[in-house]
């Protein structure tokens, strides 16, 4: 069975060398910034341009591509462990939260994380998009992040909630994070 380290290995040391840039993102992600929850798999960011240099070098890892949609792409193992996930996005916006991500050591690997507030934004974009089925994930991420961090929510959370999110979201996100008596 592959474990979570052989894969921060991998995004730590042999994406890069093979010119695959990632940032990790989803549930380990949130763990560094304070609010633990557990996670089935582990998450990146990449350029949807280097999905083949990351097939290449996963399937030399000992990974199988299970599945590819229009935005994010599956690995997995025969004989198990995590699911490793890659969310594409154009070069552009690669670059730009590659420019203010926060280089981390996770399990003894030199990773890198999107910076808070481009993590709650991508988990606001997330939830906008499918609140009944990102209700018990992103939502309490976002809230908990929110207060943990000392987010004010005018300030730092609805302009994220009006660039990349519904009033809607932003009104369940504002009740979820009165729910925790931070409002």
């Amino acid at each position: 069975m592959v474990d979570v380290d052989k894969v921060f290995r991998i995004a730590s040391s042999v994406l890069p060398a093979a010119g695959a840039e990632c940032l990790l993102i989803g549930g380990f992600a949130v763990n560094y910034y304070g609010y633990t929850r557990n996670t089935l798999d582990v998450d990146f960011m990449i350029a949807a341009e280097d999905l083949e240099n990351v097939s290449v070098v996963m399937r030399d890892s000992g990974f199988v591509n299970i599945l590819v949609r229009e935005n994010v792409a599956f690995f997995s193992t025969p004989e198990g462990g995590p699911r490793v996930d890659f969310l594409r996005v154009d070069r552009d916006t690669m670059a730009e939260l590659s420019s203010r991500a926060v280089a981390v050591s996770i399990h003894g690997c030199r990773l890198r994380v999107p910076a808070l507030r481009d993590l709650i934004a991508m988990k606001v974009f997330a939830f906008a998009q499918s609140p009944e089925r990102r209700m018990g994930k992103d939502l309490p991420d976002i809230a908990y992040l929110s207060v943990l961090n000392r987010l004010d929510f005018e300030a730092d959370i609805r302009p994220l909630c009006d660039r990349f999110g519904t009033l809607e979201a932003a009104a369940m996100i504002r009740r979820q994070i009165e729910g925790l008596g931070a409002l």
